[in-house]
């Protein structure tokens, strides 16, 4: 879960100073993946995202993967990914949530039980029975019980089965002038414009 969203706990997760390569070939080797590996990525063809793959592609070599890069259309990206049985092996996407629970980012991305032949959100098609269930429960929780309980399922599933692996989150820089009034942040949506008001 991204930072500021209710039930987010910061967790020791990843490496900060540097690649930790012994441990990306154990979760590799766990996942199934072998040494010399071809790897299928769909990602964008639009901005950044021909470098990134580059990126990818470097990285993953690094580990002993050859990653083919597949570029398309964003809306054909989305398309092929969210189709199940669709023959990649990773993808890069990018999500803001439609309403700020740690559902929308949790169950809705990640729930094996809301796989479908075409239009999956699940583009990891993740599907662990225990942590179906744990999701399922969580969702009917309500207060900080829900909110403990997500942050605990989300480093839970990132410690013990990652279903994908968080590059980035918004950094917004917002500058205003001295006129402007009725500032309200919002750590998910970023700055409401409909709120500002000239003093």
């Amino acid at each position: 879960m991204p930072p500021g969203l209710a039930g987010f706990r910061d967790a020791n997760l990843y490496p900060l100073k540097g690649p930790d390569i012994a441990t990306a070939k154990k979760w590799a080797a766990k996942s199934g993946v072998k040494d010399g590996q071809d790897i299928e990525f769909y990602t964008s063809n639009r901005g950044a995202s021909p470098l990134q793959a580059q990126i990818v592609q470097f990285n993953l070599k690094q580990i002993g993967l050859n990653v083919n890069s597949h570029l398309f259309a964003r809306a054909v990206q989305i398309d092929k990914e969210g189709t199940r049985g669709e023959p990649f092996d990773i993808t890069s996407e990018g999500w803001i949530a439609d309403y700020a629970d740690p559902y929308d980012f949790i169950n809705v991305l990640l729930s094996g039980d809301s796989l479908h032949a075409a239009n999956n959100n699940n583009v990891a098609y993740f599907n662990d029975p225990k942590y179906n269930a744990e999701m399922k429960s969580a969702s009917l929780l309500s207060g900080q019980k829900r909110y403990t309980t997500y942050g605990n399922l989300d480093v839970s599933m990132m410690a013990n089965n990652p279903p994908w692996a968080p590059r980035n989150n918004f950094n917004d820089r917002i500058l205003l002038s001295s006129k402007i009034g009725c500032f309200t942040y919002n750590s998910t949506y970023s700055l409401d414009l409909a709120a500002l008001c000239i003093k």
